[in-house]
């Protein structure tokens, strides 16, 4: 077996270049669990709006605009199949607690597995999330590091388990296999597999396209650091500290390309990456007070209007 892997970010702006990769391919293998919905909507019998509703997905924008490129390779004979067990996994934990199930379910190895990992992972974003909430920069940075290193050991056991789900597919023809641009390892467990893996990545893609020099998130970088076992040193409280303030800088919400801007997310990100790539660990810290002292008061002047 041949695949292509191609690295994106799951945004509404990378799915043109993800249609350009895809063409002249038969099969495309997505990176989330398989669902029913999906199959009903590409079959015809469930509509765009209904089947956005049903998925109850927190990123309705994106899954809106995928649906419809997955519709129209879906009219031009693309198969499209959909393998994450990791995910799929963590579904069905929820689902055996819901019918009273769950100590048969979890029984399983793989399930065994999942269930230590993401313990881990959620363990670390709420000390995490509890330490935001006190304030003490120094001591955030330290629990920013300890969830990096658990969210190092998700994406290793996720890119695996994926890679020997993908090993197990019976396909033949030219496949393009959809990938997180932070599932580094997968090619890689492809290789082992035995399946010969080309790569594309369309973050830096879209950065050649737009004239952009491309800069990895902090946090990303302090990620895959521990992915792949390499030493950052005195850097690794900086990366933590600059990745805290993107985390606080960062919008939330979805964007739409416009025929100005045709990669919203990727041009906000290089903006924000670029001034706290040249902090140094105090200015960091001087920065995230100066943000936390303004939010804390508007949030009591929000509370007292009410």
């Amino acid at each position: 077996m041949d695949v292509k892997v191609v690295f994106l970010a799951h945004r509404v702006e990378f799915l043109e270049l993800l249609r350009e990769e895809v063409e002249g391919y038969t099969t495309i293998i997505l990176e989330e669990p398989e669902d029913r919905l999906l199959k009903r909507f590409l079959d015809g019998y469930l509509s765009l709006e209904d089947y956005v509703k049903l998925s109850n997905t927190s990123f309705p924008v994106y899954t809106m605009h995928q649906a419809r490129l997955l519709k129209d390779l879906h009219s031009k004979g693309v198969e499209i199949i959909q393998v994450e067990p990791y995910l799929e996994i963590i579904e069905e934990i929820y689902q055996s607690i819901e019918i009273g199930r769950f100590e048969e379910y979890s029984i399983d190895l793989r399930v065994k597995k999942v269930l230590e990992v993401e313990k881990d992972v959620v363990g670390a974003l709420i000390n995490y999330q509890e330490e935001l909430l006190r304030g003490n920069f120094d001591r955030i940075v330290s629990r920013i590091i300890e969830f990096a290193k658990k969210d190092a050991e998700r994406f290793k056991l996720r890119d695996r388990m994926r890679a020997e789900a993908i090993s197990d597919l019976k396909i033949d023809g030219e496949i393009v296999v959809e990938a997180g641009y932070l599932h580094i390892l997968l090619p890689r467990y492809l290789e082992e597999k035995g399946i010969r893996t080309s790569t594309v990545n369309l973050v830096e893609k879209a950065s050649i396209l737009n004239n952009l020099k491309l800069m990895e998130n902090p946090g990303d970088i302090l990620t895959k650091a521990y992915m792949m076992e390499i030493g950052l040193g005195e850097d690794e409280r900086l990366k933590a500290a600059q990745s805290l303030l993107y985390l606080l800088l960062i919008s939330r919400g979805e964007k739409t390309p416009t025929h100005e801007i045709l990669f919203p997310h990727l041009v906000e990100e290089i903006e924000i990456i670029n001034k706290i790539n040249n902090m140094d660990y105090e200015e960091c810290k001087e920065e995230f007070y100066r943000i936390y002292r303004k939010r804390a008061k508007l949030n009591y002047l929000k509370c007292n209007l009410y």
